[in-house]
C-alpha cells in the first residue's frame, strides 16, 4: 500500500509539473515582432515527460505490487493452514490423551469398586459372625438364669417343706409333753390324794413356784425378743451404713478408672502422634492428622474386645482407607499374634473410619500404620 501510495503521488507531482508549463507557455507567447530583449532573459531548461513511459512504468509497479501481495496472500494462507493443520494435530492428541486419561480412570474406579465391595462383604461376614455369637451368648445367658431360677425355686420349696415338717414335729412334741403333763398330773392328783393335806399343801407350793418361773420365763423370752429385734436394726443399720460406705468407695474407684483411662488415652495418642501416619510440612495439617488418628483408634476401641491374656502386648498394623472412610485393606500386623488377630476382627467390624474434608489431610490418613495397645 505504500508504494502504490508513493507511485500515485509521483503521477500527480509530473501532471502538475506538465500543466504548470502549458500554463506559463501559453502566457508567454508574443504575436507580435520578436524584439530583442533589453536584458539577458533567463532560460527555463524543462525535461519533457513521456507520459506512455510514465504508465508502463506505473503499470510495472502495480503488476509487482500485485505479485508481493498474491506472494504474501499465498504465504499467509500456507503459514494458516499449518497453523490449522496443527491445531487439529493438537486436538487429536489431546482427544487422544483424554481417552487415555478416562479409560486409566475407568480402571481405577472398577479396581476400587471391587476394593469396596471385597471390603464390605468381609466387614458384613464379620458382623454376622458376632450376630451369631452375641445370639449364642445371650441364649446361654438365658438359659443360666432360668436355671438359676428353677434351682430358686427348688430350694425355696424344699425349705418351705422342711420348715412344716419341722412345724408339724414340733406340735407333735408339744401333743406329747401335754399328754405327759396330763399323766403327770393325774399320778400326782392321785399322789396327793393319798398323801393328804401335806401333799395338797405342797402342790400348791410349787404351783405358785411354777406360776412364778413362768412369769419369769415370759419375762426373760420378752426380754430376748427385744434384745434381738435391736439386734436386728442394728445389723440392719450397720449393713446400710456399709452398702452406702461401697457405693461411695464404687463411685471413687469408678471416677479414678475414668481418669486413668483418660490419662492412657492420652499416652497413647502422643504414642500414637511419633507412628508412621503421613508427615506434613504444615503444623495445621499435622495437628488436624493427629486428632483424626485419635478418632480412629478410638473408633476402633468401641469394637474391640480385649481379654485379660492380651494386656501389656500391643500390634503395630497397616490401613488402608478411602477418602470417604471405607476400610480397603487391613494389615497382618507386627506385634503379639493374639492381639494383631484380635484387632484386625475389631477393624473389620468398625468398617467406616471417620476422615477429614481437608483433602490434603486426608490423603495423609489414606495409608495408616497404627500402634494397637489393648486396655480393659
Amino acid at each position: 500500500m505504500t508504494e502504490q501510495g508513493g507511485i500515485r503521488k509521483s503521477l500527480l507531482i509530473s501532471l502538475a509539473l506538465h500543466l504548470l508549463i502549458g500554463v506559463v507557455l501559453l502566457v508567454g507567447i508574443d504575436f507580435s515582432a520578436p524584439k530583442r530583449p533589453a536584458q539577458a532573459v533567463s532560460i527555463i531548461e524543462a525535461t519533457m515527460i513521456d507520459d506512455g513511459m510514465v504508465a508502463a512504468q506505473a503499470e510495472r509497479l502495480a503488476e509487482m505490487q500485485a505479485q508481493q501481495e498474491r506472494a504474501r496472500a499465498a504465504e499467509q494462507a500456507s503459514a494458516e493452514a499449518e497453523q490449522k493443520a496443527a491445531k487439529e494435530a493438537e486436538r487429536l492428541a489431546e482427544q487422544q490423551r483424554a481417552a487415555e486419561e478416562a479409560r486409566r480412570v475407568a480402571e481405577q474406579q472398577q479396581a476400587l469398586a471391587a476394593q469396596q465391595t471385597q471390603a464390605e462383604n468381609e466387614r458384613q461376614q464379620v458382623i454376622e459372625q458376632e450376630r451369631k455369637a452375641q445370639e449364642a451368648a445371650e441364649a446361654k445367658k438365658q438359659a443360666e438364669a432360668e436355671a438359676a431360677q428353677k434351682a430358686a425355686e427348688a430350694k425355696a420349696a424344699a425349705e418351705a417343706k422342711a420348715l412344716a415338717a419341722k412345724k408339724q414335729a414340733e406340735a407333735e412334741a408339744r401333743k406329747a409333753e401335754e399328754a405327759k403333763k396330763q399323766a403327770e398330773a393325774k399320778a400326782a392328783e392321785a399322789k396327793k390324794q393319798a398323801e393328804a393335806k401335806a401333799a395338797e399343801a405342797k402342790k400348791q407350793a410349787e404351783a405358785k413356784a411354777a406360776e412364778a418361773k413362768k412369769q419369769a420365763e415370759a419375762k426373760a423370752a420378752e426380754a430376748k425378743k427385744q434384745a434381738e429385734a435391736k439386734a436386728a436394726e442394728a445389723k440392719k443399720q450397720a449393713e446400710a451404713k456399709a452398702a452406702e460406705a461401697k457405693k461411695q468407695a464404687d463411685a471413687k474407684a469408678a471416677e479414678a478408672k475414668k481418669k486413668a483411662e483418660a490419662e492412657q488415652a492420652l499416652k497413647d495418642l502422643e504414642a500414637l502422634m511419633g507412628a508412621d501416619a503421613g508427615g506434613s510440612s504444615r503444623p495445621a495439617s499435622a495437628a488436624e492428622v493427629n486428632k483424626y488418628t485419635g478418632m480412629i483408634v478410638a473408633a476402633i476401641r468401641r469394637n474391640w474386645l480385649v481379654g485379660p491374656t492380651m494386656v501389656g502386648k500391643q500390634c503395630v498394623i497397616n490401613i488402608r482407607v478411602a477418602t470417604d472412610g471405607l476400610i480397603l485393606n487391613i494389615g497382618e500386623g507386627q506385634g503379639d499374634s493374639e492381639v494383631c488377630r484380635s484387632a484386625r476382627l475389631a477393624i473389620r467390624k468398625t468398617g467406616t473410619l471417620p476422615m477429614p474434608k481437608d483433602p490434603e489431610v486426608n490423603k495423609q490418613l489414606q495409608n495408616l500404620n497404627l500402634t494397637l495397645i489393648p486396655r480393659l
